[in-house]
């Protein structure tokens, strides 16, 4: 039997689809002498499109993400019903206020265009002769799959279609098979059972009938569905899936030059959460909302294994939550691990600090923590459980441990106030040093969510969304029983007020990048440092002990009055009014967050989170240029340094304040385990003792060069600023081969002050910068604009090690040699080569 299974567009470019790779998984292990092929007709589409209309990565994601619009379902309505021009004008007035102009005239020539492209991928498929084309459908995938199917059993009636995906579940499913009969097959729910059991009823000519969740037809072409199963599946049958197609395709298609590729992984299904308070507006998990987990061993070796498989390091974890049983599990597992990954996960906002830094430690660099809101009064109108000083806590701990966190702010809530918003709106200035929400969004009303299920929580005239109409050709009724997203009346604030939040937000995103307040705790004192433009203050230093006793307390959100009380628990003789008046004056200087009675401080730990953050209004990633600006600062000690210099914090003001030198560190070679040593201790910023000079010298100063070189390069790589001076002499013109490196106060040399400016101006982390995986090296570089990924098969750890520090050419061949200067990877300094790209152990925030 030959099974083909299809991935078609919108799906993210990035990701392979996990339901097809367990597929294919599971169909390789029940039918070994069958043929099973993944089309990531996605990663095809981009390519077939960018020849004759052209299409950015920016446009393909714009439609990716316009589910709840209805514009990228529409753009393959025009091939399902054979007809370039289908509904234009309907769908154009629908969507006029939602999608910008140039977007509508592109989806336009899109839709004129989808039905050539739907005849040519059905033409490669069918060229294959498969026996089942499956389809999984998930979001904004529908029309595209059904106009592909529909051709499919036109030209070849003998192949049999099958579709599943999220789109399929429970009353969704059903009302596709009735509405299109060229749908053979609709599989509800989870797939890895029932499909094999379909093919295996194909097989043997049998009946369907019992197979769970199944939609079929019987000899006249009427459509029956089988109850679904009444549990899910446990997460011992849970399969690992095969991603081989997706990454063959991915690296020769356009999509290879356009977006890092990911492993996609789960640990779990289900929400721990859903099960006990399900969030009134969430739709996902749909007819299961079950918590599984796998075992943590299984879940660390298999995600390990498949980096090492097709090594990726980028992961994206598909789960709706954390297992919080991980933290002592998983997450310690994989911080022992000897691979760089970049993970993102979902997880529950009140987590504490120590919980967040053992998941950077482990890899997991980004997350979703379903914040939507600041307001604890709306955040308990959505069942969320958690208040909104934890979750601005969550935003504060994230940035001092340098976890990206991604989140948007939703509105229109039943019984929510104008109030509710005004309260944080007028607090957003004192806030933006923390990550901004993506967006802002009135929520939408999800099937399966308790706002679809129990009208009597004030949405009860429900309809199917508009687009789905203009889409689609079929009678509400059908649309009612297909939809995910539905209309109904607006709740919660007016659209006036939506506005004002939309433009606070906007002003938020705009301040995030420029702008930082930091804490340095000396035991004694806490030192502050702000940038924020709405706040005129720079430095603050808190002395006063029960100040500083109040401050730490204020870690945690609580009241005036248990503040008071825990102080004065603390031996800390003082009155209600100065308690008051203290926070009053921290009020003032945007030092704290006020929701529901309580107040958190938020200034995060210094660990230099401006360096981090890109600017990309201009379409190109960059730092502040004035962020790149100082000076050595003072230094305490007479005389010449003769060691590192190290500070607490980066700030030129900050750096002068008594207690933030941290003093010299030795200059030595040992320049890895140094800097780790200085991260460690809370160094945030260092002065090298000399110059860095290029060029011929005497064989001493060639070890001097690299010495100087390794320090920048291990400091950069942690983001730690850097005060040095280099000296390219000749070389100068070689200038970009360095300019991942944190830029130098002074270069020396024909036209420096010109380079140094344009290096400043362009610089950013993780320019050129390399991460370990199993049985190879991954180089991502920027330097010379676009993007290069350099994979590094079998690598010798010996010498990497040796590289990294400086080793002798004469360690080398000389074809070895010129392959690592060619590369632009490895620099020779005399009789030394060094290996140039900083260890990413940190990624940016895009601002």
């Amino acid at each position: 039997m030959h099974i083909t299974l299809v991935n078609m567009p919108w799906a993210s470019i990035d990701f392979p689809s996990l339901a097809l790779g367990i597929l294919k998984q599971r169909v390789a292990d029940e039918f070994p002498d069958s043929r099973v092929d993944v089309v990531n007709a996605n990663l095809d589409f981009l390519d077939w499109i960018t020849e004759r209309a052209g299409l950015t990565r920016e446009e393909y994601n714009f439609c990716w993400d316009s589910y709840f619009t209805g514009y990228s379902e529409w753009i393959f309505s025009s091939a399902l019903y054979d007809d370039p021009h289908w509904r234009n004008a309907e769908f154009a007035d629908l969507v006029a206020e939602s999608v910008p102009g140039d977007m509508l005239n592109k989806g336009r020539e899109l839709h004129a265009l989808a039905p050539e492209y739907i005849a040519s991928l059905v033409d490669r498929i069918l060229a294959d002769r498969p026996d089942v084309v499956g389809f999984s459908t998930t979001f904004a995938q529908n029309s595209a799959v059904l106009a592909a199917a529909r051709l499919i059993k036109r030209i070849a009636p003998e192949v049999c279609v099958v579709l599943g995906g999220g789109n399929c579940d429970g009353p969704q499913g059903a009302a596709l098979h009735r509405g299109f009969p060229f749908v053979d097959y609709v599989n509800r729910g989870e797939g890895e059972v029932s499909f094999t059991r379909l093919l295996t009823c194909l097989r043997d000519e049998s009946s369907p009938a019992d197979i769970p969740g199944l939609c079929w037809r019987d000899a006249s072409g009427a459509s029956h569905a089988n109850a679904m199963s009444a549990s899910p599946l446990p997460a011992s049958v849970l399969v690992t899936p095969d991603y081989t197609d997706y990454f063959e395709q991915h690296a020769a298609s356009r999509a290879g030059a356009m977006a890092e590729p990911h492993l996609v992984v789960e640990s779990s299904r289900g929400c721990w959460w859903g099960q006990k308070h399900h969030c009134t507006f969430c739709g996902l998990n749909g007819s299961f909302m079950e918590f599984r987990s796998k075992s943590p061993d299984r879940f660390v070796d298999e995600l390990l294994a498949m980096t090492e498989r097709y090594q990726v390091l980028n992961v994206a974890v598909a789960d709706n939550i954390l297992d919080m049983n991980y933290l002592r599990s998983a997450v310690p597992r994989l911080a022992e691990a000897e691979c760089d990954l970049r993970i993102s996960y979902e997880i529950k906002s009140n987590m504490r600090r120590e919980q967040l830094a053992s998941l950077v430690a482990a890899g997991i660099h980004y997350v979703q923590p379903g914040i939507e809101s600041l307001n604890g009064r709306v955040l308990k109108l959505m069942d969320k459980g958690v208040t909104g000083c934890q979750n601005v806590r969550m935003l504060r701990d994230a940035e001092s441990v340098s976890l990206g966190v991604v989140w948007n702010y939703l509105f229109g809530f039943p019984d929510e106030t104008e109030e509710d918003y005004d309260a944080v709106i007028d607090q957003f200035p004192a806030i933006h040093h923390l990550a901004p929400p993506n967006g802002v969004t009135r929520i939408a009303i999800e099937r399966f969510s308790p706002y679809f299920n129990r009208p009597e929580l004030g949405f009860g005239d429900l309809r199917p969304a508009a687009h789905y109409a203009v889409i689609y050709d079929l009678p509400e009724s059908e649309l009612r029983d297909m939809a995910y997203v539905f209309d109904a009346a607006h709740q919660g604030i007016s659209s006036v007020h939506a506005e004002r939040l939309d433009k606070a937000v906007e002003t938020w995103r705009h301040e995030f990048p420029r702008g930082r307040l930091t804490q340095c705790d000396l035991t004694d004192s806490i030192v502050l440092t702000n940038t924020r433009p709405g706040f005129a203050w720079r430095t603050l230093s808190i002395e006063e002990p029960w100040e500083v006793a109040a401050f730490r307390l204020l870690d945690q959100p609580c009241t005036s009055d248990v503040l008071l009380n825990k102080l004065r628990a603390g031996h800390h003789d003082i009155a209600a009014e100065e308690v008051s008046a203290l926070l009053d004056r921290w009020r003032a200087r945007g030092l704290l967050f006020e929701d529901g009675g309580q107040a958190v401080h938020v200034v995060p730990h210094a660990a230099n989170q401006d360096l981090m953050r890109w600017v990309t209004r201009d379409g190109s990633p960059a730092l502040v240029p004035a962020l790149l600006r100082g000076s050595a600062g003072r230094t305490p000690e007479a005389g010449a340094a003769t060691g590192l210099r190290c500070w607490r914090e980066r700030d030129e003001e900050a750096r002068e304040i008594d207690g933030m030198y941290m003093g010299e560190c030795d200059f030595e070679d040992t320049h890895v385990r140094t800097v780790s040593d200085l991260i460690a201790r809370g160094t945030r910023h260092v002065a090298l003792p000399e110059p860095v000079v290029l060029g011929p010298g005497d064989p001493g100063s060639d070890r001097q060069t690299v010495r100087g070189l390794t320090h920048v390069r291990e400091l950069t790589g942690h983001g730690v600023s850097v005060d040095w001076d280099l000296d390219l002499g000749a070389e100068i013109g070689q200038w970009r081969l360095f300019s991942h490196l944190y830029p130098p106060r002074s270069l020396a040399g024909p036209d420096g002050d010109a380079v140094l400016d344009q290096w400043r101006a362009a610089f950013h982390m993780n320019k050129c910068g390399y991460r370990r995986g199993t049985g190879f090296v991954e180089v991502t570089d920027l330097r010379h604009g676009k993007q290069r990924r350099v994979l590094m098969r079998k690598v010798h750890k010996g010498k990497l090690a040796s590289l990294l520090d400086g080793a002798p050419a004469s360690d080398f061949r000389q074809r070895e040699i010129d392959a690592f200067v060619t590369s632009g990877l490895v620099h020779r300094a005399g009789s030394l080569l060094w290996w140039l790209p900083s260890r990413i152990s940190r990624w940016p925030v895009v601002g």
